[in-house]
């Protein structure tokens, strides 16, 4: 059964690196969002912009604000019954971001 959620990173927080064990899908309502993910790439949404996050630990990645104001966000989960929403991670060997806030 599909969780959802609002998601608050005030300025400068981070998500902390981590994977989702289900599909996690994703509007952000407010601020700007900046991700780094598993193969490098950053991607930056804005308000109204919609995404998705896939699943298992082949697609780690990270999220931050790094705005002066809060990034708000709400997502849809597609956890499987009795795992985690999200598993933290190590920041990768590769990674120069560092891990803010681990995630919920």
């Amino acid at each position: 059964m599909p969780v959802v959620r609002t998601i608050t990173l005030g300025p400068g927080d981070s998500t902390g690196w981590h994977y989702h064990p289900g599909r996690v899908d994703v509007v952000v309502l407010a601020g700007t969002l900046t991700r780094t993910l598993h193969d490098g790439r950053v991607e930056v949404s804005r308000a109204g912009d919609c995404l998705v996050e896939h699943a298992g630990p082949g697609y780690v990645h990270v999220g931050h604000n790094h705005g002066s104001v809060p990034v708000v966000l709400v997502a849809r989960y597609e956890a499987p019954a009795g795992r985690p929403l999200a598993v933290c991670v190590p920041v990768p060997g590769w990674s120069r971001s560092g891990a803010g806030r681990r995630a919920d």
